[in-house]
């Protein structure tokens, strides 16, 4: 009998902005809110298993469902370790599924840039990431 094997092709089709601050993620959450005209909530910790140990990242949500686009909030660090290693100078991500239209991504990242607890923001080729399939959820 022949053995069937089924192979799964991981989609990252999303966009990811690389986010430097100091702010506690509430308030980063907040100050994004007021700066980009977003909703962003406080949603259930995003729990990943690494080599057996259990990390848990503060995650923060938000969907435009007027314009078809997710974005979520997410915390680089943890007690126990960082969610994308190669990204160690980033505290939070972006992650932005959906359509962005022309200039919508550029004007997020320099929107966040400009929020006064933000040290730097810049765009993060996702297909470059070796951890990329820590952002799958």
């Amino acid at each position: 009998m022949a053995k069937l094997t089924l192979e799964v092709e991981e989609d990252y089709d999303f966009e990811l902005i690389g986010i430097c601050s100091h702010a506690k993620d509430y308030r980063l959450s907040w100050e994004m809110n007021k700066a980009l005209e977003l909703d962003l909530v406080k949603g259930d910790n995003y729990e990943l298993s690494v080599k057996g140990e259990k990390q848990s990242y503060s995650f923060f949500n938000f969907i435009d469902e007027e314009n078809w686009v997710e974005y979520y909030l997410i915390n680089n660090r943890t007690v126990n370790g960082i969610l994308i290693p190669e990204e160690k100078k980033s505290d939070y991500f972006l992650l932005i599924r959906g359509v962005l239209r022309g200039g919508q991504k550029e004007s997020l990242v320099k929107g966040i840039a400009e929020i006064k607890n933000v040290l730097t923001t810049y765009e993060i080729e996702v297909e470059s990431l070796k951890s990329k399939s820590n952002l799958l959820f």
